[in-house]
C-alpha cells in the first residue's frame, strides 16, 4: 500500500516539476493574479468567489500548458541534451509521448469550457490566451527558435497574463493597461537577460538565440534599452497611482533605499550592467507595482487620496 502511495506521489511530482514546472506556473500564476485584484469593482469577496475558481482553475491550465506543449516539442533534443533530460518528462521517458498528448489535450478543453460557461467575453480572450501560449513552441512557426520573436512573444503573453486575470475578476481600465504593457517589458528584459547568461553555452550547441545571433555587446546594448524603455513606462504607473497615498509612496522608498543598500554591499559579485538591470527593473519595478496593488486596495476601501495631481489640474 506505501508503495502505490509512493508511486502516484512520485508521478504527481514528475507532473508539477518536469511537465509543466510548477514554480514557473506559479510565478506567472501570481502575476495574473495581480490582475485579478486590478479587475476587482468592490472588496466584498462573496461577490468574487466564483470568478476566483475559474480564475485559479482555468490559469493554472493555461499556464501550465505553456511549459508542458514546450517540453513535449522539445523532447528529443532534450533527450539527447543531459543538462535538459532531467528537466523534461518526456525527454526522460517518465511521461510517454501519447500521455502528454492526451495531458496537453485535458489542460487546453478545461480552461476552454471554464470561460464559455463563466462569460463570453472571457472565452474569447482564453482561445487568443491558450492560441499565443501554443505558438511559442509549437511547428511550424515556433517562435521560440526565432530570435527576436521569441523576445517579442514573451512581451505579450505578460500582457495578456494581466489582462486575463483583469477580465475574469470584472473589469480592464488604465491601470490594467498600464500594468501590463510595463510587466510585458519586464519580461522583454528577463528574456534578453536569459540569452546574454546562456550564451555561451548556446553559442556550443548552437542553439539560435538573439545573443547568438548579432553578438553579446550588441544583445547587452539591447538590454540597457529594454531597462530605459521599462522605466518610461513606470511613470505614469508612480504619477497617476504610487503618490496617491502614503502607504505606495512609502512602500516604493522603502523598498528602493533597501535593495540600493543589498546591492552596493554586494557590488562585488555584481557588474555595473547587472546592478543596473536588476536593480532598477527587480527592486525599483517590483516596488512599484505592489505600491500598484496598495493603490488600488486603498481606492476601493474609499480612502482621501493625498491630491497631490490637483496641482497640476489633474482630478
Amino acid at each position: 500500500m506505501k508503495d502505490k502511495n509512493k508511486k502516484k506521489e512520485n508521478i504527481i511530482f514528475v507532473f508539477l516539476t518536469q511537465f509543466v514546472r510548477i514554480e514557473h506556473v506559479f510565478g506567472w500564476s501570481v502575476v495574473s493574479f495581480g490582475g485579478f485584484i486590478l479587475g476587482m469593482t468592490s472588496l466584498i469577496l462573496y461577490d468574487y468567489l466564483f470568478p476566483f475558481i475559474v480564475f485559479s482553475i482555468s490559469t493554472f491550465c493555461i499556464i501550465s500548458f505553456t511549459f508542458s506543449i514546450n517540453n513535449y516539442y522539445d523532447a528529443d533534443s532534450d533527450k539527447i541534451n543531459p543538462r535538459r533530460k532531467d528537466y523534461n518528462a518526456i525527454a526522460s521517458g517518465k511521461i510517454s509521448k501519447k500521455t502528454g498528448i492526451i495531458l496537453n489535450i485535458s489542460l487546453v478543453i478545461i480552461p476552454i469550457i471554464s470561460s464559455y460557461i463563466y462569460r463570453f467575453d472571457v472565452f474569447l480572450l482564453c482561445i487568443l490566451f491558450l492560441a499565443w501560449m501554443w505558438l511559442y513552441s509549437s511547428p511550424p512557426l515556433r517562435l521560440k527558435s526565432r530570435p527576436g520573436l521569441d523576445i517579442i512573444w514573451h512581451f505579450f503573453a505578460f500582457i495578456l497574463i494581466v489582462l486575463w486575470g483583469s477580465l475574469i475578476a470584472g473589469k480592464i481600465s488604465l491601470i490594467n493597461w498600464l500594468a501590463a504593457i510595463s510587466l510585458g517589458a519586464f519580461s522583454l528584459i528577463g528574456q534578453v537577460e536569459n540569452h546574454i547568461y546562456d550564451y555561451s553555452s548556446d553559442k556550443k550547441t548552437g542553439t539560435n538565440t538573439l545573443a547568438v545571433k548579432i553578438g553579446l555587446e550588441k544583445t547587452k546594448k539591447i538590454l540597457t534599452i529594454l531597462v530605459f524603455f521599462h522605466i518610461i513606462l513606470l511613470i505614469p504607473l508612480i504619477i497617476l497611482y504610487t503618490i496617491s497615498y502614503y502607504y505606495s509612496i512609502i512602500i516604493v522608498v522603502i523598498i528602493s533605499i533597501t535593495g540600493f543598500i543589498f546591492f552596493k554591499y554586494k557590488r562585488k559579485e555584481f557588474t555595473k550592467q547587472i546592478f543596473f538591470v536588476k536593480y532598477f527593473t527587480n527592486i525599483v519595478g517590483g516596488s512599484v507595482y505592489l505600491s500598484g496593488l496598495v493603490y488600488y486596495i486603498l481606492f476601493l476601501l474609499e480612502t482621501p487620496t493625498l491630491g497631490l495631481l490637483n496641482i497640476f489640474g489633474v482630478s
